[in-house]
């Protein structure tokens, strides 16, 4: 896409790349500038998804949502691993079939994205309905002296083929200095007795298993002594296989976490660009920081392993989100109930300012969608200051948490217009201000979702209060209404023991009592009001 230092068009993405350890600008292969392929590592689908992989994808949503507003055509990737030693022991162990559990995890998976609001990719290719493609790769390397069969029928890439194996790794393209770095990992690797490598670097591109392995596919490389071919694909070839299907030899930006460098992405890089004879495989590079859990580096064997079903249970999808944006998402991320809890405050802020406002002009999530600046215009520099300043600074490697000091100018700036009664005002900044929310990937739903209530506690309350049950097909407004007039007259007949007795109990499970200038009362739940009496 072609950019200008007028402030009229889009700012110049520049993006860091850690192929070269440098912030670039971003120039699609297309030769008119306007399609992008982006392609995300996605799940191995043997458990529930954890915290881990909701910081990788939603730090990819943004940088989808921000490519599409600037104007250009992407088509979004994200594979899922299906054929796994992971997914073929955990199935093993209860006592089911491996497809069935990758398609049920996998669904679990979707239904976190979807909480998370993370936008779906435009395809999502599954590993083993491309074991044809690798397949015909892993021969093509075979074929240029690249891969070579063992005696059991498994294939291996062999490394000394690539003279630029380990640039990723270590950001260099100088021969000398790769060659150092590889003798220092040769040393440092451990070899089985009887593995046929012919070195320690070389890695698995097909692994031969015995034919009676139900969970395995055909090949054209017989062990010695056998007719057939039998086996399933390397986690590397996968993906290369995946990307050469849907993409073709190269591919624009290719992201993951930064736990994936070594040996996944670089090996895919291997693998890819001697099989094509395309340099690069990917022009982009994209990684984002590991995740910690209180100061601890996200493991299992911590017993810090926290799924995101669980943290939704605790925290809101725009409460995960605002925590992950405020760091750099090449930076690693510390989840902790203090830095949540932060984040909560400030959402629900957020969410109720907003629902205020919106309320005043009769709005709800789907009149604002409608609001929404879904691509870079003109407006946006002349009209919308806020929505153009978080543009510059998304367009410097994503720095989400500077573009989020802009959402909270246009905030305050809307809340001020309110507040003076600029209606004109109020709906530009308004538009601004959902718009930039959505850019951002934050859910407008959530801003108007009515909180679940706790009717037995209340019930309860009501019982203690009033000495009666509530009928059980009485409105729940009922108990509300009678509990928060006795509480006003205990007000007016200087009862502070009852009237502070009630708004005990109510904190007691979660609810809030606010008294208005207007005479009236409201009942909030985490910030969002549910009755006004």
């Amino acid at each position: 896409m072609a950019q200008s230092t007028s402030e009229n068009q889009p700012p110049e993405l520049k993006l860091f790349n850690t192929l070269t350890g440098q912030l670039e600008p971003f120039a699609p292969l297309d030769p008119a500038g306007k399609q992008v392929k982006l392609y995300v590592c996605g799940p191995t689908v043997y458990d529930d998804a954890h915290l881990g992989h909701a910081r990788c994808y939603i730090t990819w949503d943004v940088l989808y949502r921000f490519l599409k507003f600037l104007g250009y055509d992407v088509k979004y990737v994200r594979n899922v691993t299906d054929v796994d030693d992971k997914i073929l022991n955990r199935a093993k162990e209860r006592g089911e079939t491996p497809a069935a559990l990758a398609e049920r995890n996998y669904e679990s998976f979707a239904a976190d994205m979807k909480a998370l609001n993370v936008l779906p990719p435009d395809e999502e290719p599954r590993a083993t309905q491309y074991i044809g493609d690798m397949l015909q790769g892993i021969q093509a390397l075979m074929d240029k002296g690249a891969a070579y069969r063992t005696v059991d029928g498994s294939v291996y890439f062999r490394v000394s083929t690539k003279a630029d194996y380990g640039k990723l790794k270590f950001g260099t393209h100088d021969p000398e200095a790769l060659k150092k770095h590889l003798e220092d990992l040769k040393s440092g690797a451990r070899v089985d007795v009887d593995d046929e490598k012919e070195s320690p670097l070389d890695f698995a591109l097909w692994k031969a298993v015995p034919l009676s392995d139900p969970h395995g596919w055909e090949s054209p490389w017989p062990g010695d002594g056998t007719d057939k071919g039998w086996g399933r694909p390397g986690w590397h070839m996968e993906c290369s296989a995946m990307n050469h299907a849907v993409f073709g030899a190269q591919i624009d930006i290719h992201a993951g976490g930064a736990d994936l460098i070594f040996p996944h992405h670089e090996n895919e890089i291997a693998q890819s660009e001697a099989w094509t004879g395309c340099t690069p495989f990917a022009q982009y590079w994209l990684h984002n920081g590991f995740v910690n859990v209180s100061g601890e580096k996200m493991s299992k064997s911590l017993g810090n392993f926290s799924t995101i079903k669980k943290l939704l249970e605790r925290y809101d999808a725009n409460t995960i989100r605002y925590f992950l944006l405020t760091n750099h998402y090449r930076m690693p991320v510390d989840f902790n109930d203090e830095a949540l809890q932060a984040a909560e405050n400030w959402v629900k802020d957020r969410h109720k300012a907003l629902k205020m406002i919106c309320d005043a002009f009769n709005m709800d999530a789907f009149h604002l969608r409608s609001w929404c600046i879904e691509n870079y215009s003109p407006d946006v520099s002349v009209q919308y200051k806020n929505m153009y300043a978080l543009c510059l600074a998304m367009a410097e490697d994503s720095n989400t948490p500077r573009a989020l000091s802009f959402l909270n100018a246009s905030l305050a700036e809307l809340r001020d217009a309110f507040r003076e009664g600029r209606s004109e005002a109020v709906k530009i900044k308004l538009k601004e201000c959902v718009s930039i929310f959505t850019l951002l990937g934050f859910n407008l739903n959530l801003i108007f979702q009515k909180k679940s209530l706790p009717l037995d506690e209340i019930n309860t309350i009501y019982r203690e209060m009033t000495g009666k049950w509530l009928e059980p097909d009485a409105e729940p407004e009922v108990m509300f209404t009678e509990i928060i007039e006795m509480r006003k007259q205990a007000k007016v007949t200087k009862n502070w023991t009852q009237a502070d007795a009630i708004r005990k109990h109510f904190t007691d499970i979660g609810l809030q009592i606010l008294d208005n200038k207007d005479g009236t009362t409201t009942v909030e739940k985490d910030g969002v009001e549910i009755l006004r009496v």
